[in-house]
């Protein structure tokens, strides 16, 4: 009996107890990145593991750009040209490895290409010396932001033409095993502010995240809404982000059937508040079109009546006046969104606010990597998207979101072509002014259903908090 009793005890220890194995912690992603190459990350996970794996010649901080290699640089005087050379320090990525990164930004063919038409040639001039040159005009702020993005990042040249990722951000790839886990080790010496080894963990569902998180077996997921409730997301455990996002609907522009009544009717038939305060708990804020309103700075004194609002009576005249009505009402227009529970059930809601105007709205839910294939190729009448900031600045939810020249998979899924924001985006030095211009011709022309900025947020172990640095990690 006596012997029975111990093999249970035993059974009790190895099922469990807390699976540390050799990682620190362990973190959920919701799905597996599309890409770790710097030139191709444009989905939300690879976003998150590039402020782990990668590091340009900039970073932005709070009080500024500042570098981790660069000693001194300067302006070179040139009649027709931007040129600044940069003396490097010993502790930088050596120089090949730098020009490589950089020549890739104007050789190669990537979804934000557009971004770098400023950078025209890199040069090493030795082994601790740098030269870039760049477009007549183009700001110092402008290429310093440009370059502290995670396009930007350096790699390694020799092991790159192996196929193997050399990296210099705080962590380097030890093992990617495709919709399982990727797992990192510190690059560098210690540093009590980190976690020596982190293995991330592949978990679409949150079900299965929160199972792994009671057992000790996980130490961060993102929450979704349904999950606020939980006991253990209390103030403690529970790490919230405002205003990084917006989420909207992108209006296929392709159709000429969603004119601008048709685009005024939808963007008038939505009750936000309604859905935020009854579906989200509240836990998402409404938007100034396409901006979050901590980006409008003193741009503008927004009133209550002047941000996107529900009238739907207004919003079926409206649908009366578009082209194609009213054969519009019986066409079937195809709605898609990610599959999971959350984005379904703000998929549903929206769709039961677009029937309620008229309109007939068949759902499909989809995996992430079709959707977004496909959207880019211009398929899909209406598509659920969520845009996260990838640089702090309102300009990151203008350009690319609504470049003409950036559509599809270059960040403009709604392909809307307006050549006067386009003009706007392009100029070399942009103002406030120049900001709020682009909003509201954006506002005034509604490429997209302007939904809300949702509230993140992650439940985190005890282990996680240990390390202060990690928050402005996820």
């Amino acid at each position: 009996m006596r012997t029975l009793s111990l093999v249970f005890f035993l059974l009790s220890l190895t099922f469990c107890r807390k699976e540390t194995l050799d990682f620190d912690l362990k973190i959920a992603l919701p799905s597996d990145p599309a890409h770790l190459d710097p030139l191709y990350i444009t989905d939300l996970s690879g976003q998150k593991l590039a402020k782990f794996l990668h590091q340009g010649l900039f970073s932005r901080k709070t009080k500024g750009f500042q570098s981790p290699w660069i000693l001194s640089y300067q302006k070179i005087s040139h009649p027709n040209k931007e040129i600044w050379r940069f003396q490097l320090r010993p502790t930088a990525p050596p120089v090949e490895d730098i020009q490589f990164s950089l020549s890739r930004l104007i050789k190669e063919t990537y979804p934000r290409k557009g971004d770098y038409q400023f950078l025209l040639a890199v040069r090493s001039l030795s082994e601790n010396q740098l030269e870039l040159e760049f477009q007549k005009g183009t700001m110092e702020t402008e290429w310093k932001e440009k370059l502290s993005l995670p396009f930007a990042s350096i790699i390694g040249k020799a092991e790159w033409e192996h196929e193997v990722l050399h990296t210099y951000g705080k962590y380097k790839l030890i093992t990617w095993k495709k919709n399982e886990f990727i797992d990192l080790n510190f690059n560098g010496e210690t540093d009590p502010n980190f976690p020596k080894k982190i293995r991330f963990l592949i978990l679409p569902q949150s079900s299965t995240s929160l199972f792994l998180y009671r057992k000790g077996q996980l130490d961060a997921f993102k929450l979704t809404d349904f999950l606020l409730s939980l006991p253990e997301a209390n103030q403690e455990s529970t790490l919230t982000k405002k205003g990084r996002s917006v989420q909207y609907v992108a209006i296929n522009q392709n159709n000429p059937c969603f004119d601008h009544h048709f685009r005024s009717a939808l963007n008038l038939s939505i009750p936000r508040n309604l859905i935020i305060q009854k579906l989200l708990e509240n836990h998402a804020d409404l938007t100034y079109g396409p901006i979050p309103f901590h980006y409008l700075g003193n741009m503008v004194k927004v009133k209550n009546n002047q941000v996107e609002n529900y009238n739907k009576d207004l919003a079926i005249t409206e649908l009366k006046l578009s082209t194609c009505y009213p054969k519009i009402k019986t066409t079937i227009l195809e709605f898609r969104m990610r599959g999971d529970d959350e984005n379904q059930a703000k998929g549903r809601a929206i769709k039961q606010a677009l029937e309620e105007i008229g309109l007939t709205i068949k759902l499909r839910p989809m995996e992430k990597a079709p959707l977004y294939k496909e959207n880019g190729e211009g398929k899909g009448d209406l598509t659920l998207l969520t845009w996260y900031s990838d640089f702090d600045s309102v300009w990151n939810f203008l350009d690319p979101l609504f470049h003409p020249e950036k559509v599809g998979n270059g960040g403009n899924r709604s392909f809307y072509r307006n050549l006067e924001v386009g003009r706007i985006l392009d100029k070399p030095s942009k103002t406030d002014e120049d900001a709020l211009r682009a909003i509201e011709k954006i506002r005034e022309d509604k490429p997209w259903i302007f939904l809300w900025s949702i509230q993140e947020n992650y439940l985190v172990s005890k282990d996680f908090l240990r390390y202060n640095a990690l928050a402005d990690f996820l």
